[in-house]
């Protein structure tokens, strides 16, 4: 079965009183305005974490894609934030939860932000770490995990992932 994305979200109603959405002047730029809420509405990227899970010996926690987009295929460990979680508690709870893995000393690698044909745009946040507790199992969203050491692993299907693996390697490697 081959994955079609849904169409690009696009702002055409308001989502608190349901007017129609005109575009309007914001200081700046044009962009979709409810009047009657006197609110305008912007097309920004959506926050995601990811996890390098460093073992001693340089291998990487890398895991195949239990879900849309991309079921199937390889990643870096991670997902989208929730309301009111900062990235430091993402990247904790989307761990946990797809790896079983309990985290700790977790560092800042990197911020990249990229396209994306669903969301628009994502800006995805990569920490680093060699400390967690647990037994891996895999998650619901997740057909597999392993690690790879770095002449092992395999293509990462995300664009945004593989940059900040090019930056993890010269960091790192």
């Amino acid at each position: 079965m081959t994955y079609i994305p849904p169409e690009r979200l696009v702002w055409n109603y308001c989502p608190i009183c349901g007017q129609k959405l005109v575009h309007a002047h914001d200081g700046e730029a044009d962009h979709p305005h409810c009047a009657a809420c006197h609110r305008f509405f912007y097309y920004n990227p959506v926050p995601a974490t990811c996890c390098f899970l460093r073992r001693e010996d340089g291998a990487l926690l890398l895991v195949r894609r239990g879900v849309e987009p991309c079921k199937g295929q390889w990643s870096l460990p991670g997902g989208f934030l929730e309301l009111d979680e900062s990235p430091e508690e993402g990247i904790h709870r989307e761990i946990r939860e797809e790896t079983g893995f309990h985290i700790s000393d977790v560092r800042l690698l990197g911020v990249k932000t990229r396209p994306s044909p669903i969301n628009g745009a994502i800006l995805v946040i990569g920490f680093v770490t060699e400390h967690w507790t647990g037994a891996l199992q895999t998650g619901s969203d997740v057909m597999e995990a392993a690690f790879f050491l770095p002449h092992e692993r395999p293509g990462l299907v995300f664009t945004v992932h593989r940059e900040l693996l090019a930056l993890y390697d010269q960091y790192y490697m």
